[in-house]
């Protein structure tokens, strides 16, 4: 997950027919002033291709305070210079997941980041709708709703903000955020997406919402509501078979009960930028107390595009108290770095010799790619070990139950076998008999 700022030069085509030398020596100077801002805020540029400027953040709000902080320059510059010798840029800003492929991003977030920047303003920065839930009470701007817009090759409609320009204190008085507000910032995500569950009518159940053990609840907790589609399925068929009858038919499911249900309205709103329903459906699935381990680990990952890997270790360290599961305590791991991050799923492997996608991440915990080139034989022999037991559980058939979406298992396997063979076939490493895995 990651937010994507995407800035372009107004009238670039005009400009290079009329002074070409002159246009690219301004294009690579404000390149340069616009780095600097982007780096202020934790950012990096990652694709300039053209005229063009595509950024990657950590958060929605340091794309926007950047994005903020570089259009201000660019008005004081523009202001000053009577021979308009700075660029004009248009900005949109998305969040979303997306693929690295060679040092570039690939995905609906920097698509869409594109085709918002093409609906701002010269020097005005346009936002989808999951950046402005995230970052509209945490800067000082005015922002304006343009409603739903259709963008070229985005296939729905995209609700589109712009921010119009910083607010204005009456009075002499300095901003200050309502009470509210700064105790809606003093509550983790998760303890606010429950006060708003509650508050908007009961969408989870009091039962969902205990403390009381997963072991202990009856199996009525995750039925869907009667003759919901969601229900149905729920009732005919495994709940992975039924999120892929869900994901085949399409739409959003009304009064999704079931886990499926839930995990296919929260895709389709992450789709769509709606982040707040999001939240709520991902939130409603994790507290069912289910070890599927996919919507968790897409639910951390959201949580950390729009509040930091912080808030996110926060989350899922009450989740893990409030509906301890083997998939809260593996993803609540994994918001940790370095030694505690290993120790935390060494424990776990260890507590749970059967939950596989431990294994997957302790393997990851010693590779190469997580230590760098101060990986010894030793860890390696460990990354091995852990990818055997892994890949064992597959060959058991004791893996595919911890994932609703088998197409994310199926790419784990892809990347385990591969990395497998790499180094059972490395001259130089010492591999140990690898381990076995517990049967269940």
């Amino acid at each position: 997950m990651a937010a994507i700022l995407a800035a372009d030069v107004v009238g670039y085509t005009r400009l290079i027919a009329e002074d070409e030398e002159g246009t690219l020596r301004q294009l690579a100077e404000c390149r340069n002033v616009l780095g600097g801002f982007v780096m202020r805020h934790g950012g990096r540029i990652f694709n300039t291709a053209g005229d063009s400027v595509m950024c990657a953040f950590d958060t929605a709000l340091d794309a926007a305070r950047a994005a903020i902080e570089i259009q201000d320059f660019a008005r004081a510059q523009i202001d000053a210079q009577s021979s308009g010798k700075w660029l004009p840029f248009r900005i949109g800003i998305s969040v979303g997941e997306v693929v690295e492929r060679r040092n570039d991003l690939l995905g609906m977030a920097v698509n869409l980041a594109a085709r918002l920047q093409t609906l701002a303003a010269p020097g005005g920065i346009c936002i989808s709708r999951a950046v402005h839930e995230a970052v509209s009470t945490q800067v000082p701007a005015a922002f304006v709703d343009l409603g739903e817009r259709r963008v070229k090759n985005i296939p729905f409609p995209v609700h589109a903000f712009m921010i119009a320009g910083r607010r204005r204190p009456t009075g002499g008085a300095p901003l200050q955020r309502p009470r509210l507000l700064l105790a809606m910032r003093a509550l983790s995500l998760a303890s606010l997406c429950l006060a708003i569950l509650i508050g908007v009518g009961g969408l989870v159940s009091d039962r969902q919402l205990s403390r009381t053990p997963p072991q202990e609840r009856s199996a009525e907790t995750a039925l869907p509501p009667p003759d919901s589609a969601a229900h149905v399925l729920q009732l005919t068929t495994s709940p992975v078979e039924a999120f892929l009858r869900l994901t085949q038919k399409g739409g959003q499911i009304d009064d999704p009960g079931s886990a499926p249900g839930l995990y296919h309205n929260a895709l389709l709103f992450e789709a769509k930028g709606e982040a707040i329903a999001a939240h709520r459906a991902y939130y409603t699935l994790a507290r069912m107390g289910l070890d599927f381990i996919d919507p968790h680990l897409r639910y951390a990952a959201l949580v950390q595009a729009h509040e930091g890997r912080f808030i996110a270790r926060q989350v899922y360290a009450e989740l893990n108290e409030d509906v301890p599961t083997r998939a809260t305590a593996l993803v609540h791991a994994l918001q940790f770095d370095g030694a505690e991050r290993k120790a935390r799923l060494e424990a776990l492997a260890k507590g749970h010799p059967d939950f596989a996608p431990a294994y997957y991440f302790l393997a990851e915990a010693y590779s190469e790619s997580r230590i760098g080139p101060l990986q010894t034989a030793e860890d390696k022999r460990k990354e091995h070990e852990a990818l055997s037991v892994f890949l064992n559980a597959h060959g058991q058939d004791r893996l595919a139950r911890f994932f609703l979406d088998q197409s994310v298992l199926n790419g784990w396997l892809d990347r385990a076998y591969r990395r497998h063979d790499q180094i059972a076939t490395s001259p130089k490493s010492s591999i140990a008999a690898p381990m076995t895995a517990v049967e269940p």
